[in-house]
């Protein structure tokens, strides 16, 4: 199951590169480079606290390609929540250095992941951003096998998958209603 989430996330990424490529939809690079960023950093401390890994290696390798992509075919921007997702991202790096903590790094990369996604909830939300709904609906599927995967439930191994679940459910629904409802 640790490793049918990995390969699903990443898979997810196929039809959303094909989206940017053909202009259907315009990542921000910044973002993308935050949340790849966000990701390696996550998986990393997870490898360190021994925490199922599957979801997330297959979010680092996806989410560097978009970044790569973005910079060619994206819109940079750089609001106060990118910041606010930099400066949690580098607080989960000086926890963990400092006190020797991986889950701090874990727990900081998660909240900068969700407040990273606040400005794709806001643009699908005013219909300025246009997502794929089939990668979202990939990405949010595997959550199921990620959270099956699951064999000690603490923080370690829960948080990752949850704070997904929470990104991805949310946007694909988003997505969803803008693109039957609205």
């Amino acid at each position: 199951m640790n490793t049918l989430s990995g390969v699903l996330f990443f898979i997810a990424f196929i039809p959303y590169v094909w989206a940017i490529v053909h202009g259907q939809t315009v990542p921000s690079p910044v973002t993308w480079a935050i949340w790849a960023s966000v990701d390696t950093l996550t998986l990393f401390a997870m490898i360190k606290e021994k925490a199922m890994v599957g979801q997330i290696t297959g979010a680092v390798i996806g989410a560097w390609v978009v970044t790569i992509l973005a910079i060619f075919y994206g819109n940079p921007t750089m609001g106060s929540i990118e910041w606010v997702s930099i400066i949690g991202a580098l607080a989960g790096v000086v926890l963990w250095k400092t006190t020797g903590n991986a889950l701090l790094a874990v727990i900081c990369a998660q909240v900068a992941v969700l407040i990273g996604a606040v400005p794709t909830i806001v643009g699908i939300c005013n219909g300025v951003l246009v997502e794929d709904p089939i990668a979202w609906s990939l990405w949010s599927i595997s959550c199921i096998p990620a959270f099956l995967a699951i064999k000690k439930w603490d923080m370690a191994n829960v948080l990752q998958p949850l704070s997904f679940a929470i990104v991805d459910v949310t946007i694909f629904v988003l997505v969803m209603i803008r693109l039957f409802w609205l």
